[in-house]
This record gives C-alpha cells, sequence and structure tokens, in this order.
C-alpha cells in the first residue's frame, strides 16, 4: 500500500491530504488566511497525529508546484522538499491546473479550471477524462480573462469552470454579452484547491514511475514575480 502526503499552498488556502490506493485516509483544509508558513508543518503533524501513523508511514511526499501564488508557491514546495529529504522518501510535483481539474474526477464535460492571475488574467488549461484519465487538450497558460470567454464560448461545448478566477471569468463573458449557457461554474466547495486531489494525481504519476529526487522538482510559475518585472524593467531582461 503507498502512503502518499500531499500539500498545497499555491492560493489561500491551507490543505494537507492522505491518501491511498484503496482510500482517502484524511484532508485538512482551511480556506481563509493565507498564513501557509505559520501552520503548514503544524497541519501535517496532526493530520498524522489523528491517523495514529508517523513519518516512516509515508511513502511519497505530493506537492502543488504551481502556478498560483508565488510566496504559497515556495512555501509549500520549500516544505514538501523538507520533508521529503528528511524522510529520504520521493517526491511528486503536480501542477495545480491537473489539480483542480482531479476535483471532477470522471466528469463527462470538459474541464477549465482558473486561477487568478491578477491583472484581468488567468491562469489556465483545458482537460477531459478518457477512460479514467485525466487528458490535457491545452497547454498550461497565461491569458487575459476577455480572450478566454471569448475562446471558452467559441468551443460551444458543454464545460464546467473551477478555481478561484471564475469570477474574473464570469464578468468577461458579461462584458462581452457572450452567453455562456455551455459554460457551468462549479459550486465553490468543488472550486478550492484540494489536497486530495494533488495526492490522486501524485498517485497517478507515482504508479508509471514518474516519482522524482526532492531537489529535482521545480516550481512551475509561468509569469514572473511582480519584483523580477520591476527589476527587468530597471535593468533590462536577462539573456
Amino acid at each position: 500500500m503507498t502512503n502518499i502526503l500531499a500539500i498545497d499552498s499555491s492560493s489561500i488556502v491551507t490543505t494537507v491530504a492522505v491518501l491511498n490506493e484503496e482510500k482517502l485516509l484524511a484532508e485538512y483544509i482551511e480556506n481563509d488566511k493565507q498564513n501557509h508558513s505559520e501552520k503548514m508543518m503544524l497541519v501535517i503533524q496532526k493530520v498524522l497525529e489523528d491517523l495514529g501513523m508517523t513519518a516512516d508511514d509515508l511513502d511519497v511526499i505530493a506537492v502543488a508546484k504551481g502556478p498560483g501564488s508565488f510566496t504559497g508557491i515556495r512555501i509549500g514546495m520549500a516544505c514538501a522538499q523538507g520533508v521529503a529529504h528528511a524522510l529520504n522518501k520521493p517526491m511528486v510535483g503536480v501542477n495545480t491546473l491537473d489539480g483542480l481539474a482531479y476535483n471532477l474526477m470522471h466528469s463527462r464535460d470538459l474541464i477549465c479550471p482558473v486561477i487568478n492571475a491578477q491583472r484581468q488574467e488567468l491562469y489556465t488549461s483545458l482537460y477531459c477524462f478518457k477512460d479514467d484519465k485525466l487528458e490535457r487538450l491545452w497547454d498550461y497558460r497565461l491569458i487575459k480573462a476577455d480572450k478566454l470567454a471569448q475562446e471558452l464560448f467559441d468551443l460551444n461545448q458543454k464545460l464546467i469552470v473551477l478555481g478561484d478566477g471564475m469570477p474574473i471569468l464570469q464578468q468577461a463573458l458579461e462584458k462581452n454579452q457572450l452567453s455562456h449557457g455551455n459554460i457551468v461554474f462549479a459550486h465553490p466547495v468543488f472550486s478550492m484547491p484540494r489536497a486530495s486531489s494533488i495526492a490522486a494525481a501524485a498517485l497517478q504519476e507515482y504508479s508509471q514511475g514518474k516519482a522524482q529526487d526532492c531537489f529535482n522538482i521545480k516550481p512551475f510559475y509561468i509569469r514572473k514575480s511582480n519584483a523580477e518585472e520591476k527589476w527587468e524593467g530597471r535593468h533590462g531582461a536577462k539573456s
């Protein structure tokens, strides 16, 4: 039995889960203040204690590697890498958009996760489940909300949108007078990041031999941070 500890702090949500092939053993979700650095290790300890498990019972460490909050991603990555390194366990990095798509596992409709990237932009991709496996139909993208609204409207297929970027996309559809009869917005319960979904995606990766050494897992930002953009604005882009 493979026990996976999964961590996601890529948004305002702090979430930790332990999952194996048979069931979700435990999951912690707090959708409130973004103080991941203060609580993540305490949450991990509490989840393991409640399960009567120790760190030695874990086989794989999984983490949401982005896109999302730059600070949140860094905290989650550092925490997961620290645990994996201390325990000498393999690690799986899961794209946050993939994790959101797993919230709607086995849906028959197209799935479009959207993450608020600020500046009226969204991180997104498009997915479907085929033969019980998640398939990504688009590259990972950073896109203006207006442009994404038009593209989804032009698909003319039923799809489900989820993620904290939903209000921005809804506004874009309304502003551009695009009817969204085929576009369904998921209930907020299914729209927040969940460590159980990160764990489910990681279990699939692990079963295919795709786990890595913890220090080979890198954050996936898509966009440069504000600090990097300001630096390049003053000094020019790095060659």
